[in-house]
């Protein structure tokens, strides 16, 4: 869909938008973050593009983020965006089952936003929680809606539970998690470089059991995985493109989350992740792959580790005992079984993704006509 924006100048973007607005049906979107480094950029994507209609954002304290930053954040990050007024909301601050979670550091780096100030604002989320804010937002539209998945799917396995008469309102869930030929993401040298678990995937990791759940249900599931992200490095030569391109405060705050993880950068281990999967909401080209059903592995254990974090309560937010899992296996996305088929992204075109990054950051605010 994009495509046909490339290579328009700043001013014309801002014509193309308000056009489009004017004239056109939007895709709408809701977005599930967990609000990490990567979910910065794909929340301006949605909240940006002008092909893109967000209608909430939702997030919990299960991911990167915990619950009382990212109500802070959220608002501070969409007024930098086009879709500055959309509700947004919390869920639980817990997995729905196990005892595992990002390393510190980077959840510290998720609530401070890598240091990089965003605007002030006095929004105040929902009184509702995620998932009934997830219910209320599809029982309002007339028509499909995308879910973005970009952190755990503990919300998104909570709604289905909670409201499975919904899953008719649902075009796709497009998510970033898992993977299935690369190498998993959890072992990183200065974190966690002694973990056991060689294959599963950070967004997974952290809450198996919700994965298994949502791939167990019936939704048209597209899974932006490592398989397809490892496809899209970010490096120094592409920080250095974007910054010589920045016209708008969206993409000047990107800008500096890029100058201040220039060392993440160099260590050839930062991608297009969750960003990925947002720009596949609007460009579906740039997942190709095929149709496979999947299963997530979560072997229960007697007692946890030095990678099970006590300090969860036992008790799940449904009233049971926590269980342990096995943490060399939990989390590892596994094609086969009885599940329905879902989409699995095997190829892409980085430069595309790129191009696209670059162009939708820079989209002026249609309102105000704002740029730096």
């Amino acid at each position: 869909m994009f495509q046909r924006f490339s290579r328009l100048s700043n001013a014309s973007l801002f014509v193309v938008f308000s056009i489009f607005c004017s004239t056109a049906s939007a895709e709408k979107v809701i977005y599930d973050t967990d609000m990490g480094i990567d979910d910065w950029s794909a929340m301006l994507v949605v909240a940006n593009h002008p092909e893109i209609e967000l209608l909430g954002v939702t997030s919990n304290g299960v991911g990167e983020g915990h619950c009382a930053e990212n109500m802070v954040n959220i608002p501070g990050l969409l007024a930098l965006s086009n879709s500055a007024d959309v509700p947004f909301a919390c869920g639980d601050h817990f997995p729905m089952d196990g005892y595992f979670v990002f390393p510190a550091p980077w959840r510290k780096q998720a609530d401070t936003l890598s240091g990089v100030p965003v605007p002030t604002t006095d929004r105040v989320p929902t009184e509702l929680n995620s998932v009934d804010l997830i219910h209320q937002l599809l029982s309002e539209q007339d028509e499909q809606v995308v879910l973005l998945s970009a952190g755990s799917l503990t919300n998104i396995a909570q709604w289905l539970q909670k409201y499975p008469e919904d899953m008719p309102k649902v075009s796709r869930l497009v998510m970033m998690g898992g993977g299935f030929d690369a190498p998993g993401n959890i072992i990183v040298p200065g974190f966690t470089g002694d973990h056991p678990n060689k294959k599963a995937e950070w967004n997974i990791y952290v809450d198996a059991v919700a994965a298994d759940i949502v791939f167990a249900s019936s939704l048209p599931v597209e899974v932006v995985g490592l398989d397809l992200t490892n496809q899209v490095m970010v490096t120094p030569e592409y920080a250095k493109r974007f910054k010589s391109e920045v016209k708008t405060p969206a993409a000047e705050f990107w800008d500096k989350v890029l100058d201040d993880n220039d060392w993440f950068i160099e260590s050839n281990e930062y991608y297009f992740w969750d960003v990925l999967a947002a720009l596949v909401v609007v460009e579906p080209e740039l997942c190709q792959g095929e149709m496979q059903s999947v299963w997530v592995e979560h072997n229960k254990v007697s007692s946890g580790d030095k990678w099970a974090d006590t300090s969860i309560p036992n008790v799940t937010e449904a009233g049971i005992a926590r269980s342990h899992y096995d943490p060399a296996t939990f989390g590892i996305t596994r094609i086969g079984g009885d599940n329905p088929a879902v989409k699995i992204c095997r190829h892409t075109q980085p430069q595309k993704a790129f191009d696209a990054l670059i162009e939708i950051l820079n989209i002026q605010d249609s309102s105000n006509n704002k740029t730096i």
